[in-house]
């Protein structure tokens, strides 16, 4: 088994604490084998029964609308065309139009599609996966996957995709827990498990089917042929709309030390220690039509 980000050869055993998860030693990805029909109800079951959309969406603005200010600033032409990969219940589709842009969504999740599709037309959410929308070469300036890469069936497929449908010079945009941060967690929260209990505090940390360090991402990108590849910390999503915190203001406060101790850290690393609790990846589609590294697995 070869590892999706760098290539490297896999061992079947695991090197991660978590049963299930195999680990690539040389670029950090973290992953588990599951099927497809598993992985799709798995992704069904959260986001019709546990995901309390209009709650995360409101705590997403502000980061929406830094995104969208560097993706304008990029794109300066009239007829803008923006595509949100797993676009939820529409939320950043409706921002992105206000602001300009001509938009489409894919979406799996039959109840979100329906409540996009009533935010931005009908014409302009395609239900299912990426490859199933059958968009033409070279049709967007810009491509956003929001916290969705890591629950992905394939995300090399996805992001080759991507790179096919995309305008050359057009900017990808990609948001995703951080497995650093998620680690650390795991590794602060296990031996105060019974006390977090007693104190009504929700595990913590979130490990999905794909687990993306810093690097792994950056890899991935690179082998499917983008560059001026940035890694950076995510701004944090404001509040606690997933409510794993008992005290009503505990979560602001822990997300503010977090996301500035991990900026101070990166600053003083000059960018190597990429350790906040989200990744947000900026890349560009070179110029050029095709890349040495390209489609290689």
């Amino acid at each position: 088994m070869n590892c999706l980000c760098c290539g490297s050869s896999i061992n079947e055993n695991p090197g991660f604490p978590i049963e299930g998860y195999l680990e690539c030693t040389s670029c950090g990805l973290v992953f588990r084998n599951s099927s497809k029909a598993q992985n799709i109800k798995n992704i069904e079951k959260h986001y019709q029964d546990t995901d309390p959309h209009k709650r995360v969406a409101k705590s997403k603005i502000h980061f929406f609308r830094n995104a969208l200010y560097y993706l304008s600033c990029a794109e300066k032409t009239r007829d803008r065309k923006l595509l949100d990969v797993g676009c939820g219940y529409g939320y950043f589709l409706k921002m992105a139009e206000h602001d300009g842009w001509k938009v489409r969504g894919v979406e799996l999740v039959r109840d979100a599609v329906i409540a996009s599709r009533k935010k931005v037309g009908e014409e302009k959410v395609v239900q299912g996966f990426l490859k199933d929308a059958s968009f033409s070469d070279n049709f967007f300036d810009a491509i956003t996957l929001w916290d969705v890469i890591a629950i992905m069936e394939n995300p090399m497929d996805d992001i080759n995709e991507c790179y096919r449908i995309m305008e050359p010079g057009g900017k990808i945009g990609i948001r995703t827990r951080n497995l650093l941060f998620e680690k650390l967690l795991y590794g602060l929260f296990t031996p105060l498990k019974h006390l977090a209990t007693k104190l009504q505090i929700k595990i913590p940390y979130v490990f999905n089917r794909y687990c993306f360090s810093g690097k792994s991402v950056e890899l991935l990108l690179s082998r499917v042929g983008f560059v001026n590849i940035q890694v950076k910390n995510s701004p944090l999503t404001s509040g606690d709309p997933y409510g794993n915190m008992k005290v009503r203001f505990a979560a602001s406060i822990t997300k503010g030390l977090a996301y500035n101790i991990s900026r101070f850290i990166s600053w003083v690393s000059n960018g190597k220690w990429i350790i906040g609790p989200s990744l947000l990846i900026w890349a560009e589609k070179q110029q050029i039509n095709q890349s040495p590294w390209r489609n290689r697995s």
